[in-house]
């Protein structure tokens, strides 16, 4: 977690968090009077595709403009309220698990090479792995503010924000990512060229973190899924049944301490080392 401290002392990563922001709340704001899915709170969201990109591209930059360009979405596509508060870190760990998890990822399967350019199957598969544990890891803090807070069930808005973050980056992710990561080296603004590796946080374990952000995340999903429609009676695919139980909130709590947690364990260092070597 140091990094997304020490970055607000480069004048270029404020720059690029400005940028990621601009560019992501220009699109959210374009798009929100689309098909709108929960009036107030989320509708199709074909943006979504810029968090993850931005995140392997420019680090802590993208997370951070991914939770200051979603709020600036809400505030001039007229849906700012309180889901906000936690669409800023919900939104903040979509930029954020992809670079953090991607030197573990990627690092399972090929050693070396950590540049996330996405040049062959292997890479488009690691992208999407990262792009799906940040999807789903969005979802849960939103889905369980918003469920406490009794605005909307936990079990529909949680599948709904996770469907609709990495739909948008299934296809299009890999694509703008290989478009985007040549010309972005070339003018050396790939985070890891701009920032020093003793600002960014060394991390330990990290094998053990990505599990954990992937349990976090996914398990926080799945389990949180099946504790709103068994204990609250809520829907999949509806508003029925009770929001704000106790029981609910306090089953996807933990999940959340396991994202926090593998936040600390997971470093950003792997493409530093590659360069060294």
């Amino acid at each position: 977690m140091k990094e997304v401290i020490s970055m607000w002392k480069n004048t270029r990563m404020i720059i690029l968090t400005a940028l990621s922001a601009a560019i992501y709340a220009a699109f959210l704001i374009v798009f929100k009077g689309g098909i709108v899915i929960v009036p107030g709170i989320t509708e199709i969201r074909p943006a979504n595709v810029f968090p993850p990109v931005f995140g392997l591209l420019f680090g802590p930059a993208g997370a951070w403009g991914a939770a200051i360009g979603n709020t600036i979405g809400d505030l001039f596509g007229g849906t700012i309220g309180p889901g906000s508060i936690f669409g800023f870190f919900g939104n903040f760990f979509l930029g954020f698990i992809p670079y953090k998890m991607w030197g573990a990822t990627w690092g399972l399967v090929k050693k070396g090479d950590m540049a996330p350019n996405v040049n062959n199957v292997q890479k488009i598969i690691a992208f999407e792995i990262v792009a799906f544990v940040a999807a789903a890891a969005c979802a849960i803090v939103i889905a369980w503010y918003l469920d406490l807070t009794q605005i909307v069930p936990f079990a529909f808005l949680a599948l709904v924000i996770t469907f609709n973050n990495f739909l948008a980056s299934i296809v299009v992710g890999p694509i703008l990512l290989a478009l985007l990561y040549p010309r972005v080296k070339r003018w050396g603004l790939i985070w890891t060229d701009i920032m020093d590796k003793g600002d960014v946080a060394a991390g330990f374990a990290k094998g053990i973190g990505a599990i954990l952000a992937v349990v976090g995340a996914v398990g926080g999903l799945i389990f949180g899924v099946l504790v709103a429609v068994g204990a609250a009676g809520q829907q999949a695919f509806g508003f029925a049944g009770e929001s704000g139980k106790a029981a609910v909130w306090l089953a996807v709590l933990p999940f959340l301490i396991a994202l926090i947690v593998a936040s600390f364990m997971l470093s950003g260092q792997e493409q530093f080392e590659e360069e060294e070597d």
